[in-house]
């Protein structure tokens, strides 16, 4: 079965070489608050949010961690009001959130939330906690965390005694892109010849939208695994499959009909039941509905890693 919890493909942003600001972290310390005139920079985008990050928060901690503060203005009036239910603000207008995020072991700490009204008064402060959570892939902490955390070519770089040959790095890097697409279409070729030789094998169309979701290819991945599906309907693999699919075009609605029918199928599949309720929460903006499904989730398994992260998302979200 595919790794299908939304621990792949996500809008991925370069990160910033982080030499400089590293440096000035060391020289002025950690600030747990904002500067008074912040220029907050573009970060992402969510169903609910506009993101932003202040790139001047980025600071080394003691522990080893970089801090940043990060913007959540809601898009619209109906998403205002949506977080001002969760905050609990009937005036809410924005908020911001501080982490410390460890690059090494790829966690976060949530420190404090700064809840904000109208005219940016603040309303409240709520304090996070002290223990890292891992972050999760395609999240908003997991773009911020590829915009701080110094990537390890650039470590290695720093620590080369010699001065590398350009061309030769060029050409290097050049063939490490190309040979897996080459490869990743390659293997498509092969499995798109042997479907259609085939088109009541199922395991042909199955593998082959496995290709296209590998390639990040979600349109054709989805055409495959729709022929697969008329040949097995009640496959749930394929279903989470063709539901992860579905969720990255962004069509939300047909990704959890997919994960629904598959948990339908099979009451103990963890797998659909954990991505219902990840996209209830974090795409559909419905936290209460989010809210049941992580729970009876915990009543199948409490004692994983998953399990673990669905008892933080709770904590947090109730």
């Amino acid at each position: 079965m595919k790794e299908t919890r939304f621990h792949r493909a996500m809008p991925s942003f370069n990160r910033y070489k982080l030499i400089y600001p590293i440096m000035l972290a060391l020289l002025a310390g950690t600030l747990p608050r904002p500067a008074a005139a912040v220029q907050w920079k573009p970060l992402t985008g969510t169903s609910r949010y506009n993101v932003a990050f202040d790139e001047e928060s980025i600071r080394l901690t003691p522990l080893g961690r970089l801090t940043i503060w990060l913007r959540f203005v809601p898009k619209g009036e109906t998403q205002r009001k949506a977080a001002a239910a969760v905050y609990g603000e009937k005036n809410y207008r924005s908020h911001l959130e501080y982490y410390e995020i460890d690059c090494n072991e790829q966690g976060a700490v949530l420190s404090l939330v700064n809840i904000f009204g109208p005219s940016r008064s603040r309303l409240k402060s709520l304090k996070g906690g002290t223990q890292p959570e891992a972050i999760i892939p395609g999240s908003v902490l997991d773009m911020a965390a590829k915009r701080v955390c110094p990537e390890l070519d650039e470590v290695a770089l720093e620590d080369e005694q010699e001065a590398p040959d350009p061309e030769a790095d060029q050409a290097a890097v050049e063939t490490f892109d190309k040979q897996p697409a080459a490869e990743a279409l390659q293997k498509i070729n092969e499995l798109r010849n042997k479907a259609a030789e085939g088109p009541n094998d199922l395991e042909a169309w199955r593998s082959l939208g496995n290709a296209y979701f590998d390639a990040d290819l979600p349109e054709p991945a989805i055409e495959a695994y729709n022929h697969a599906l008329t040949l097995k309907p009640n496959d749930t693999d394929i279903l989470n499959d063709q539901g992860a699919m579905y969720r990255q075009k962004g069509e939300f609605r047909k990704a959890l009909s997919n994960f629904e029918k598959a948990f339908k199928i099979d009451p103990n599949n963890l797998e659909s039941l954990y991505n219902s309720g990840y996209v209830n929460a974090f795409d559909l903006n419905d936290i209460p509905r989010a809210l049941v499904l992580w729970r009876q989730y915990l009543t199948l398994d409490n004692n994983s890693d998953t399990a673990r992260q669905v008892q933080s998302f709770i904590e947090r979200y109730k």
